[in-house]
């Protein structure tokens, strides 16, 4: 009895100090922990570390603002997904006047050229200032306000290109088609980019190409679509090929014109919330068909997922870029944005196309020199020739109508 009486004491000892031991042991490694924790997410104290270190050493000036922009950039760049970004306060202007479509403007579109590094004129818009003042297109921009432009103040001769509504800016372009230079005054006007284009060709077959989805495109949409159905549209086609997407309120406004009543599309959120946009009980009564290739993205592929699995229309061309997912923008009070992913988007049919994009229900290739139509105003202008997706959907088209 005494034995087994002094063995159950010692196991009580024994039981109190392992429980005694352990305690101490998980305090230690909690505390470990909260420091090791401490230590690794106190990120404003490293940055001061390296700001410090770049202060103390760095041979050159550090400015300080382009350092913070870095920062705010870096935040978005390597923690998100590559559509989400911070903008400046001085690219979200611009950012804005691209989703919009509209601005102030001369309406010319300039850009590089890689050959010589100067500014030139690829497309002048119908009816707009630049076009009443015979600016054309390949003309070289080479003098704004006096200043002389070329690539390296390319930013800078855009926004003295634009300006207030009514107030004039005094340019100097060179054509080399005639290896003259001309002073033009030009009056600035609020600018519609066109983003929608449209003919009718043989057959009575209407064309739309829609550049991007921005707050003009609907709009433009309608107008050009009445008039092509006012002059005896008996199919159409609809050219989505380069179109990057844009504004989902936008792209939902025209699919709710073309497909049957019911899902154009749902998103879910990061707390599965799901928002549904709906058609109402009208469509488009002749034959549909829409083109696509592999750099049309995103709101895009939301209307040809839209035509392709409400069985509206056929799709023509190559697969899909494959963004399915929806940005938000976010202003800051100092006027610069975080545009940030917040939710991904689903077809009618519940099918998630971020990655994958959509199928063409019949595939075919372009040649490699392809040009795709030029929206410079209202009308379109193609050639099949060299457009063998263009010419399959008018195949497609004239079988229909037949």
């Amino acid at each position: 009895m005494y034995m087994k009486d002094k063995e159950f004491r010692k196991g009580i000892l024994y039981g109190i100090l392992i429980t005694i031991t352990i305690a101490v042991a998980v305090n230690a490694i909690y505390t470990g922990y909260k420091v090791f924790v401490k230590r690794d997410i106190n990120y404003e104290a490293k940055a001061r570390t390296i700001y410090s270190i770049m202060e103390k050493n760095y041979v050159g000036d550090i400015d300080k603002k382009e350092l913070f922009e870095g920062v705010y950039l870096g935040m978005l760049y390597k923690s998100a997904d590559k559509y989400s970004t911070y903008i400046s306060a001085e690219d979200y202007n611009d950012y804005k006047i691209k989703t919009s479509g509209n601005y102030v403007g001369i309406g010319a579109l300039m850009t590089i050229d890689v050959n010589d590094y100067s500014i030139v004129i690829n497309t002048v818009y119908e009816g707009s200032p630049a076009e009443k003042a015979d600016i054309r297109p390949g003309d070289k921009l080479i003098e704004a306000e006096g200043i002389k432009v070329n690539y390296d103040n390319y930013a800078d001769a855009v926004d003295m290109v634009r300006g207030e509504a009514g107030s004039k800016v005094n340019i100097k372009i060179f054509r080399p088609s005639e290896n003259k230079t001309y002073d033009k005054e030009v009056t600035r006007e609020d600018i519609d980019q066109p983003t929608v284009a449209g003919a009718l060709m043989d057959n009575n077959i209407g064309y739309i190409a829609i550049s991007g989805f921005e707050s003009v495109t609907y709009d433009q949409y309608m107008e050009t679509y009445n008039k092509l159905k006012s002059q005896g549209m008996k199919a159409l086609i609809i050219d989505l090929r380069e179109n990057p997407g844009g504004l989902l309120d936008t792209v939902a406004k025209i699919a709710d014109e073309i497909i049957p009543e019911g899902t154009i599309t749902y998103t879910e959120d990061k707390n599965g919330r799901k928002e549904y946009l709906k058609s109402a009980p009208n469509e488009i009564d002749i034959p549909l068909a829409v083109l696509v290739n592999e750099h049309s993205a995103s709101a895009s592929e939301l209307l040809t997922a839209a035509v392709k699995d409400t069985g509206k229309g056929i799709i023509i061309g190559k697969n899909t870029y494959g963004k399915g997912v929806v940005q938000t923008t976010f202003p800051l009070t100092d006027g610069s944005a975080v545009k940030l992913t917040t939710a991904r988007y689903y077809t009618p049919k519940g099918i998630c196309i971020d990655g994958e994009g959509v199928a063409p229900d019949i595939e075919v290739e372009n040649p490699s020199d392809y040009e795709l139509p030029v929206l410079s105003g209202t009308e379109a202008k193609y050639n099949t020739d060299y457009d063998t997706q263009l010419k399959k959907a008018v195949e497609e088209m004239e079988k229909s109508i037949s």
